[in-house]
């Protein structure tokens, strides 16, 4: 019955759409008036495609619904169906992990023919098969999941899944999917500068559009040939093509489209010098993007829209209207650029738990193998038919969890390289508060004594006029000793600017010699120092114990500096927490000079933010036996152990804590990639970065400290 009332509505849709009425209206008109769900599913599909490209928001909504009720009624074609339009409006608003959720769930219906059984499908307003139905949303599943592989920079993805709509278009007689597939790869490869492939689609899709006469996207494909044209040096053809995606864009009333030539031909003109031309595309495009509205890449688009008008003004002389868009230009960018990292951080912690899931799924698949063929052994010959069967089903899935595996694995890779710059960026920020906070001392020495001898020289002049020559070279001896001092304080300035410099910059990679001792010393005050510079009432003792015997090492600087900058900032945040939950008499703060050890368990130490560092030399192998090492324990090597008197780390999440993405600080606080990054560091030096001490068991205990050990070998 709820198939014939579908008929009806197809047969009877035009009529039911009042002509008075805005399409939307008549729609929603209809939705209230029908009581059949499957009819239902369809007209909210309908709804997200109308506001797809005006309303992100209205159109998420209408496809959530539509996935509602087609699980309700257990109809699985037309739940990917609306999936598909959910992963997409999902994209769209930048929500990337949930997006790539729905499309899988999309595909592994889409992939299964037996969900094709009791489906009732139209296409067009015409019943078509239910396979071609079936695989008519696979391909529409594979070009959702190119959009989200081209989003998060995943190439190859991005291709691949492209060329699998070309392929099923291709068996169900899609144009409209060759056609859109076409002009995606034209645009991807022209990024890849292929520029005959890009030609090439983009011909394909051109020639499509005018079989079809489905023009609503030809804008872009024209902008692609234009682009083609003009690497190829001809720019006669470029101009032509960018004139001729104007004008389809405006025709097709494709605003994204028309954005996307406009600033193209606006970015030409610049690059020729033209004032006129470039100012005039500039403003079309900025108004073009105003009438976008909550639409996907609106902030992109204006940030784009802002720097041409920047760009144009800034050819005019207009210097007052380029310094504004100028600005513009950088806010805007600089959202985008947070949205995005932010999108794609979200998107990586669920592709990693994902990864996680899957490998444990593939762990409990073994595991019940191995019992299956040991059954199978004891129950006979009889039962040997059924484990086949059982194998092979379980095979063909764990064929699946592998494709998605591969999938997440790289574009964990595609957005681990952003994640480590955010990390390296935070770094820098602590190293600055405290070299500004240390090279102020030496310049407060130098600004005292420049004024001392300018009064000295006064009274220099004044005794040589009174001819009292004997107190003149007093007087004159004093001088020369305040320059002496203001020769050392400035090349103590010198030295920590060069210093700076030296570990502030991007690493080279290669190893020199380093006093280790200096480098843990200079870190230390750093790392205090850049959080007093945060917080002025923040106190804490440190106590140094360094072997002098040790000498020179070689190690990377900036990249063991980083390790150690880490662990001493995690240390005194430790510390920090614990004091604030101890009630204790008033902490003695922070002693003018570091002092020497006296032990890691000093009592008077129990209730201020206290951190140790000490380094020392383990003996050679012969020796091992006697030190207590342990078979751990490799030859040479320089120990480096801070230590804290914070809450210590509880056992149960200590196996966790080198874990990239895991962080006990608060939401906002840390990325849980500090430890996980110079676990590596240390790794690729040859060495061990760990909570054991080389001959104990853990050493860390909750409630009583933590401390971490790094190993590197002589």
């Amino acid at each position: 019955m709820k198939h014939l009332f579908k008929i009806l509505f197809y047969i009877l849709f035009p009529f039911l759409v009042n002509a008075q009425q805005s399409y939307p209206d008549s729609l929603r008109q209809a939705l209230e008036n029908t009581s059949v769900d499957l009819i239902k599913v369809d007209l909210n599909l309908y709804l997200a495609d109308f506001y797809e490209e005006k309303n992100l928001d209205s159109a998420l909504y209408f496809a959530e619904q539509a996935v509602l009720i087609a699980r309700k009624e257990n109809q699985k074609l037309a739940e990917a169906a609306a999936l598909n339009r959910k992963g997409y409006q999902l994209l769209s608003i930048g929500k990337y992990g949930e997006s790539l959720q729905s499309l899988m769930e999309a595909l592994s219906i889409a992939e299964n023919p037996d969900f094709e059984k009791n489906a009732w499908v139209f296409d067009n307003f015409s019943p078509i098969t239910p396979m071609k139905y079936r695989l008519d949303i696979l391909r529409i599943t594979h070009h959702m999941y190119a959009l989200l592989m081209n989003r998060t920079k995943n190439t190859e993805q991005e291709i691949f899944h492209y060329k699998e709509e070309i392929r099923i278009s291709e068996k169900i007689g899609k144009q409209v999917g060759l056609q859109l597939a076409s002009m995606n790869l034209g645009n991807t490869y022209l990024k890849l500068n292929k520029l005959d492939t890009a030609l090439d689609y983009s011909k394909k899709a051109a020639s499509l559009a005018e079989k079809s006469g489905f023009k609503y996207y030809h804008g872009w494909t024209l902008g692609t040939l234009a682009d083609i044209y003009l690497k190829k040096n001809e720019e006669g053809l470029a101009r032509q093509y960018y004139y001729t995606g104007i004008q389809n864009s405006k025709e097709q009333k494709n605003l994204g489209s028309l954005v996307w030539n406009y600033d193209k031909i606006t970015r030409y003109y610049l690059s020729k010098n033209e004032v006129d031309s470039s100012l005039y595309y500039a403003k079309r495009e900025f108004e073009s993007v105003k009438s976008l509205g909550a639409t996907s890449n609106v902030k992109a688009y204006l940030a784009d829209a802002y720097e041409n008008l920047y760009a144009a003004y800034k050819l005019k002389n207009q210097f007052d209207s380029a310094y504004k868009y100028q600005g513009l230009t950088v806010v805007t960018k600089e959202t985008v650029h947070k949205d995005e990292i932010k999108n794609l951080a979200e998107f990586q912690k669920l592709i990693f738990g994902e990864q996680l899931r899957l490998q444990n799924l593939e762990k409990e698949k073994t595991l019940y193998q191995n019992k299956v063929r040991t059954y199978a052994l004891l129950a006979g010959l009889g039962m040997f038919l059924l484990v086949a069967l059982i194998l092979y089903r379980n095979n063909r899935q764990k064929h699946k969890a592998n494709k998605v595996l591969e999938t997440t694995l790289s574009n964990l890779k595609s957005t681990q390289s952003q994640l480590i710059q955010s990390e390296k960026m935070a770094s820098l920020g602590e190293l600055t508060a405290g070299i500004a906070h240390e090279i102020q001392n030496p310049l407060n020495f130098v600004n005292n004594f420049s004024e001392v001898n300018k009064e000295l020289a006064i009274e220099l002049e004044e005794e040589i006029d009174k001819g009292n020559y004997s107190d003149a070279k007093a007087i004159a001896k004093d001088i020369r000793a305040n320059e002496e001092k203001i020769n050392h304080h400035g090349n103590r300035a010198a030295d920590i600017v060069k210093g700076m410099l030296q570990h502030s910059r991007s690493s080279s990679g290669v190893k020199e010699p380093t006093d280790i001792n200096a480098l843990c010393d200079e870190y230390l005050r750093i790392s205090y120092h850049g959080l007093r510079a945060k917080d002025k009432t923040f106190n804490a003792t440190m106590i140094t114990d360094y072997d002098e015997s040790i000498g020179k090492i070689n190690i990377i600087p900036q990249d063991i500096g980083r390790v150690i900058l880490n662990l001493i900032n995690n240390a005194f945040y430790a510390s920090a927490v614990a004091l604030a939950k101890v009630d204790a008499a008033p902490s003695k703060g922070v002693l003018s000079d570091l002092p020497t050890a006296r032990g890691f368990s000093d009592p008077d130490y129990k209730h201020n933010p206290t951190v140790w560092i000490k380094t020392s030399k383990n003996p050679p192998a012969g020796n091992q036996a006697e030190r207590g090492l342990g078979t751990k324990f490799r030859g040479a090597e320089v120990l480096i152990s801070v230590k804290d008197n914070g809450p210590g780390i509880p056992p149960k999440i200590l196996d966790k804590i080198f874990q990239p993405f895991f962080t006990t600080k608060p939401t906002g606080q840390g990325t849980g990639l500090g430890l996980s990054l110079s676990y590596d560091i240390v790794k690729a030096h040859g060495g061990e970065l760990s909570v054991r001490t080389p001959s104990e068991k853990v050493e860390t205990k909750e409630g009583e400290g933590s401390e971490f050990i790094i190993q590197l070998p002589i």
